[in-house]
């Protein structure tokens, strides 16, 4: 009777937390197995909820501010040089502004998340090391070792997350650049057919950022 109630608790606690966190995830498939993942594996996202180890702002907020306004301003002046608003170009930049945030926002609750005491991959190899050496420990220490895999996956999804942030600014200051070469280029219909090709990459960096949101 315990174990069902202990069971029933943890499964409504986790519904209840994915409900809080899914607000600002994107419907559809995706936004489905990033809830049942907080369901499942509620206790290692519960602390992004608490007040008290809330993640501060991201420190890349800024940043992705100024390589969006650089990007959208590089291709608003080339398209007054053509006569052409570039409409769909400028979609794409607005669509790339929101996916870098949302890495952004990913990237701060990884942080959140294994920043946490309970998370101190140290101290929890040093706790499986001394169970190591009981023989009568080792079903425990199984379940700790399994516990380190998981902190080992999530550091791995936190360095991805960092990386391809990290590449996808870098990329938005270089098409802003090639924009920007394009208008003194000439500009030519050539001229906005090039910018078209170049903005696919941004359609690339989005599939990219939302492929790791969804990993």
């Amino acid at each position: 009777m315990i174990a069902l109630v202990t069971v029933v608790a943890y499964c409504l606690t986790g519904v209840t937390v994915a409900m809080v966190l899914g607000r600002s995830e994107p419907r559809g498939a995706m936004g489905i197995a990033r809830a049942s993942l907080h369901a499942c594996l509620w206790p290692l996202f519960l602390p992004v909820l608490m007040p008290g180890t809330s993640a501060p702002v991201s420190s890349e907020n800024s940043r992705i501010e100024a390589a969006e306004a650089t990007l959208h301003d590089a291709l608003q002046r080339l398209g007054r040089e053509l006569g052409d608003p570039l409409a769909l170009e400028t979609a794409r930049v607005r669509s790339l502004g929101t996916a870098l945030r949302a890495a952004s926002r990913r990237l701060t609750e990884l942080d959140a998340v294994l920043s946490t005491p309970d998370h101190d991959v140290e101290k929890l190899a040093r706790e499986l090391a001394a169970m190591d050496e009981r023989q009568d420990s080792k079903p425990v220490a199984d379940i700790l070792r399994e516990r380190l895999a998981h902190l080992s996956r999530l550091e791995a999804l936190r360095t991805q997350a960092r990386g391809d942030l990290e590449r996808a600014l870098a990329r938005a200051g270089e098409l802003a650049t090639r924009l920007t070469l394009l208008r003194y280029e000439g500009a030519t219909a050539h001229a906005a057919g090039r910018a078209r090709e170049l903005t696919d990459t941004i359609d690339e960096l989005c599939r990219t950022l939302e492929a790791v949101r969804a990993a």
